[in-house]
């Protein structure tokens, strides 16, 4: 009876917030308008949350995606404008993206460092080239058009078709899975839990590039304020959604999925009803919190995986 509530619990907080905020903006929030403005929000928080679940499988994190998501963008634009090809837009979206997870994956593997201090690591270099280049302007691309969901669709499913196949039936998703659940029997089982957390990182990187592609067709610019709390609401979005952070097999792509409009929904109907942006900040630092402690168990160590 139990597993069946927290199954369906994410379900039920979704449309008990889309009714709620539907009531309260007296029917704002589920105009066309702003429907279509939650869907375009939602895509990327999708997209970053469902290559992350991977990552979150084996017990890890990455606190990098807003300001590695920055960085592809600036880097692909600068590509584009010396090029004058479009195309290279996706490329160097993917390449940086993927060697930033990449590099944040060898420093957490390979050095044996902690993800919450190497994924900062790169949050903080990747966000600090962003501001250097920018230094307070933007770039663009606002001569390219935005495909809209004539593309954005087919992407998205083709995306969550094969994080779902990956998860649920290849050895990098069982073998990850079983990595979060515990590391060690994994080790004793055969896994090279080296090459396949490593495999989590790429993936995840070459997602999240996709992400930063479409973004920047989106809003047709970027600033140093791309990418900004990303890292957040896809920590929010997995857990709303029904996701562990300690990872192991609760790990699914519906979590990011239904979490991602769970955490959007929230943060766009709190701005409809006239909350200013740094008190949305304080409500998601205290879903966060509250997110961690129904995650982790207190005893006299501190707090450690339920």
């Amino acid at each position: 009876m139990m597993s069946r509530f927290k199954l369906f619990l994410p379900y039920a907080s979704l449309i008990a917030a889309a009714l709620l905020f539907a009531v309260l903006t007296d029917g704002r929030f589920i105009s066309g308008g702003n429907v279509a403005l939650l869907l375009n929000q939602t895509f990327t928080v999708v997209l970053v949350s469902m290559g992350t679940t991977i990552i979150y499988a084996h017990g890890g994190m990455d606190f990098s995606v807003g300001a590695v998501l920055a960085l592809s963008q600036v880097v692909a634009v600068l590509v584009y404008r010396a090029t004058g090809v479009p195309a290279l837009l996706l490329i160097f979206s993917v390449l940086t993206a993927g060697l930033c997870g990449f590099i944040t994956g060898t420093i957490t593997i390979r050095l044996n460092i902690t993800p919450f201090i190497s994924s900062l690591c790169m949050q903080f270099a990747a966000r600090g080239v962003v501001n250097s280049v920018l230094t307070g302007h933007s770039i663009g691309v606002s001569e390219l058009r935005d495909p809209n969901w004539w593309l954005k669709l087919p992407v998205l499913l083709v995306i969550l078709a094969f994080m779902f196949v990956v998860l649920k039936y290849s050895r990098i998703g069982k073998y990850n899975k079983a990595i979060g659940e515990n590391i060690r029997a994994a080790e004793i089982s055969g896994i090279d839990t080296k090459k396949y957390r490593m495999l989590a990182y790429l993936i995840s990187g070459v997602i999240l590039g996709i992400a930063s592609f479409f973004e920047l067709l989106r809003n047709g610019t970027v600033t140093t304020n791309v990418g900004q709390n990303l890292e957040l609401n896809v920590i929010i979005a997995l857990v709303l959604g029904g996701m562990s952070l300690t990872g192991g097999y609760t790990v699914s792509v519906r979590s990011a999925v239904i979490g991602s409009f769970i955490v959007v929904m929230l943060v766009n109907g709190l701005t409809m009803l006239g909350l200013k942006s740094e008190y949305i900040g304080i409500i998601q630092g205290i879903i966060f919190l509250l997110v961690v402690l129904s995650t982790y168990k207190r005893d006299r160590k501190g707090l450690l995986p339920r």
